[in-house]
């Protein structure tokens, strides 16, 4: 039965292009920008050894509206030194790290959507949750909240188009 349901786990990644992985623990170096953060495997350390990106949403740049706040709210969440647990989906030819990542259990991922300070990257969030998040970026929508909350013709996901 385990190795049964084992299997249908595995399928189900590859069917949503989510490689299985297994999550480990990290500590923040620094913020640089409201989805992209570089931390270290070794507590204490001074040099980071890994930059994350997080899966699945985008933020805006620091150039854009809402870029700065994003960077400032994410650096409240994920101060330098706060442990956080990466759930690896995959890796870029830079080396950055595509993550799902945890600050005491909660999803800073789903977080930051959720606060209208990234939006769903429909073009790679694919996971089943994704879907949860794009109800909860609807929400901050209606509410007005963050990036959802400005004026302006250009949705924030073709700024820099």
């Amino acid at each position: 039965m385990v190795i049964r349901t084992f299997g249908l786990c595995l399928i189900l990644c590859l069917l949503w292009g989510i490689s299985p992985a297994f999550a480990w623990d990290a500590w923040v170096i620094s913020v640089e920008d409201g989805n992209t953060v570089s931390v270290s495997k070794t507590r204490g350390s001074e040099d980071a050894d890994t930059v994350l990106r997080f899966y699945g949403i985008d933020a805006p740049t620091l150039s854009q509206p809402f870029g700065p706040e994003a960077r400032q709210r994410l650096s409240e969440i994920m101060a330098r030194g706060t442990k956080v647990t990466v759930e690896p989906i995959g890796e870029s030819e830079s080396g950055t790290v595509s993550a799902l990542i945890q600050v005491g259990g909660a999803s800073v991922n789903y977080q930051l959507v959720a606060e209208g300070l990234a939006w769903v990257d429909r073009q790679t969030c694919r996971a089943i949750f994704c879907r949860r998040w794009m109800i909860q970026e609807h929400q901050a929508v209606v509410d007005r909240r963050g990036i959802w909350g400005l004026k302006i013709g250009t949705p924030p996901w073709q700024w820099s188009r």
